[in-house]
């Protein structure tokens, strides 16, 4: 029985059943040694520290009675090596080059060679981004409006590429403070504008691996936290909030009043009050409106809930912070409560800091934490293998919280090597790691593995960031002006604008009647032209606003839309992506999550709204996007991919089978599967056009020979590199089998 598809040809059930039950065994050559992940820490000293931890996991098969499994081999490894820390399966030059390498410490050099690459740090900004909701496509109004939730996608990769220590970018993100140009880290407390008490449930869930949430409205039915412990540690960051600029406006307002001395406070309320004052207020309100999202620190006192019901204290009553446990002696020694708050968070003595995130990052390695879940522990929490997490605990402290080096010697510990297991995890039950689990590839490893095939240099290709470099720098240009004036000065620029403004308000308020009429009457065509209408003249007269302040000819639409983009582009090489889609970039440099509706929202991409809230889980519209979906057009009709060009420089058929078996499965077809390949593909009959059709009847019959002859030239340059209809059926085979799918 043969699986038929008009579009890619067809190709036997059997292979399909071959290619699933065959699990085969693939870099660049390794002539060249890779450089050291950090140059302190000797490969010698890391295979030490991955030997102790092979030491604690074998005494635990020993008490449990767990069969290790068998080292999986060659094949296996280059692929899981590459998808687990890069986050793509590798090209066909990574595949050949490992699996002919006869370097005895390949396997490391490998791992050293990924976690030096911009592979690692692209799939590991998809872990960070899950972790921390980060959303970096601009939404209407809000924090975003002055792109806070790219900043602070710029500010993670940046800290990620300088492999900053994990308890140093705890300290920035809480204590982050100023505006997103600045210091991208305060997205941390955008994310959350107008939500300090949520903010602080997610820290501990994130950084504690403690869900505190339930205790926000009543004590925690399941833990020990009460709802006092809530809010006394809420009250550290309380103060923080995402709106800046109050002092500005405070700066007018006393300026506005100055005018009225010797008046009484009812004339100076009634001044403030009158149509002249309101169109003040409106001016000096969009002066500072570029300047509203950024995120200060402020002594604001946090209140108990009007409703609170324990005789621990009384409904309103106001909180002191103190932390859920330890003691608060040297946090009370900070002027700021937020930094002193931060210095106990990430502090080694911690009993959860530490602990957490070595569980979160063994998680990430083996698919599986030691502690599970790894966001709710508690006191009764039982590790699956104490000793294994307390071994652990200590080395991501001795490392300095060294991420990247912790993932080293994680990723050369034996267990990793090993086949994975395929036993169903129970819920509660420990887990001894006699392999990695088996799981499915993330949305994002999977359209990262399908532009591998697409693209070339993969990993080198970013998108054109310069549009909002260029608004950064405006906005930070506008911040230096507009707080250098005094509020004298300030009220003297908002006058003017108030005058200058006066007409447009005017006509805007006509636009806005005339948009109600319509409404009612239900025309369609004549609202969105209304709204677009005032939504230019709305801009424009902001940008007037932007002009008082830097002068004439700045282009003050860019504070409060996109800046024009600049001439140079991100891309060092651009040609060498001529005639690519610009929509073909790895997950981590699309729009974060990607749209509804795109590739990796289908495939499980986190809504970044709850933290790590991605899916691995199968859907029916995911298989029928993988059997014809748009992604299929990149890799099997595009001459200038990488999978097209390494089937074009072999000829013979058998050959052309291997390049696509090491191109997406990274290895070689067993013997049974490449008899059924030839089979097939020897089977398959390229339709040939009819370019009779395309040629118009009224033409002479040298002139017809001539069309005809390009014509069947064209096709034939089309098909040159070796896509011919057996092939393209082979390569849709494989693309849609589990394995493809599927971290082994």
């Amino acid at each position: 029985m043969k699986i038929i598809n008009a579009r890619m040809g067809s190709i036997l059930v059997a292979l399909l059943s071959c290619v699933a039950n065959a699990f085969g065994n693939v870099y660049v050559p390794l002539d060249a040694k890779a450089p050291e992940v950090n140059e302190v820490r000797t490969l010698k000293e890391v295979l030490e520290d991955a030997k102790a931890i092979d030491a604690i996991l074998a005494k635990g098969y020993a008490t449990n009675k767990v069969k290790p499994l068998p080292l999986a081999d060659d094949a296996t490894f280059v692929r899981r090596a590459h998808l687990q820390v890069g986050g793509r399966i590798p090209t066909y030059q990574e595949t050949i080059g490992f699996l002919e390498s006869n370097d005895p410490q390949k396997h490391s050099t490998l791992i050293d060679r990924i976690l030096n690459s911009e592979a690692y740090d692209s799939h590991t900004f998809n872990w960070w981004a899950d972790l921390l909701r980060i959303q970096s496509p601009a939404r209407n109004g809000g924090a975003n409006n002055v792109g806070g939730g790219v900043s602070y996608a710029i500010w993670m990769m940046d800290a990620i590429r300088q492999n900053m220590p994990f308890d140093e970018v705890a300290r920035k993100l809480i204590t982050a403070k100023g505006y997103p140009w600045n210091n991208g880290a305060v997205g941390y407390y955008m994310r959350d504008a107008g939500m300090p008490l949520d903010n602080m449930s997610n820290t501990t869930q994130v950084f504690l691996g403690t869900q505190m949430v339930c205790a926000q409205c009543h004590n925690h039915p399941f833990d020990k936290w009460t709802q006092m412990e809530y809010y006394q540690m809420a009250a550290y960051t309380y103060g923080v909030q995402a709106r800046m600029g109050g002092e500005k406006q405070k700066e007018m307002q006393n300026a506005f009043f100055s005018q009225f001395k010797g008046s009484d406070a009812e004339k100076r309320k009634q001044a403030y009050k009158s149509k002249e004052g309101q169109l003040l207020r409106r001016a000096a309100s969009e002066i500072m409106r570029p300047l509203r999202y950024g995120a200060s620190h402020n002594p604001r006192k946090l209140q108990l809930p009007h409703d609170y019901q324990y005789e621990d204290a009384k409904p309103k009553a106001s909180i002191s912070a103190a932390p859920i446990f330890g003691k608060s002696d040297k946090l009370d020694q900070e002027t700021d409560p937020v930094e002193g708050y931060a210095q106990w968070m990430t502090s080694s003595e911690n009993p959860r800091f530490s602990k957490v995130i070595a569980n979160r990052l063994w998680k990430r390695v083996f698919g599986i934490g030691v502690i599970e879940p790894v966001d709710d522990i508690r006191d009764d929490t039982i590790p699956s293998n104490p000793e294994l997490m307390a071994h652990l605990e200590k080395l991501m402290i001795r490392l300095n919280y060294d991420i990247k080096q912790f993932l080293r010697i994680l990723y050369n510990v034996k267990a990793f090597r090993r086949e994975t297991s395929t036993e169903e995890i129970v819920s509660g039950e420990p887990y001894h790691f006699p392999g990695p689990i088996l799981q499915r590839m993330s949305a994002e490893q999977l359209w990262d593995s399908f532009i591998t095939l697409s693209i070339p240099y993969v990993d080198e290709r970013k998108p054109d960031l310069s549009r909002h470099q260029s608004r950064e720098e405006q906005l930070s240009a506008y911040e230096e002006k507009v707080y250098d004036l005094k509020g004298k000065e300030m009220l003297s620029v908002a006058k003017k604008g108030a005058r200058m403004s006066k007409s447009s308000n005017d006509e805007m308020l006509g636009i806005q009647k005339k948009l109600r009429a319509a409404q009612e009457n239900n025309e369609l065509e004549t609202v969105s032209r209304l709204r677009r209408e005032y939504g230019q003249l709305r801009n424009k007269q902001r940008a007037s606003y932007a002009s008082l302040i830097m002068g004439k000819g700045f282009d003050g639409r860019a504070l409060y839309g996109r800046a024009p983009s600049s001439q140079n582009s991100s891309d060092s090489s651009p040609d060498r992506w001529k005639g690519f889609s610009r929509q073909l970039v790895r997950a981590s440099y699309m729009p974060s999550p990607a749209p509804n509706g795109h590739f990796l929202r289908e495939f499980g991409q986190s809504d970044r709204e709850v933290i790590e809230n991605a899916s691995r889980e199968a859907s029916v519209p995911q298989a029928l996007s993988l059997l014809n979906g748009s992604i299929y057009q990149a890799i099997l009709k595009q001459p200038a991919a990488p999978f097209a060009k390494d089937l074009s420089r072999v000829d013979a058929i058998k050959d052309k089978v291997d390049v696509l078996f090491l191109s997406i499965l990274n290895r070689k077809p067993t013997k049974e599967e490449l008899e059924t390949c030839l089979d097939e593909i020897d089977g398959a009959k390229d339709e040939t056009p009819d370019y009779s059709s395309r040629i118009p009847a009224n033409i002479s019959p040298e002139k017809k020979r001539r069309l005809l002859k390009y014509y069947a030239q064209r096709a034939k340059s089309k098909s040159s590199y070796g896509m011919n209809q057996g092939i393209r059926g082979l390569a849709w085979t494989l693309l849609n089998t589990r394995q493809f799918s599927f971290i082994q």
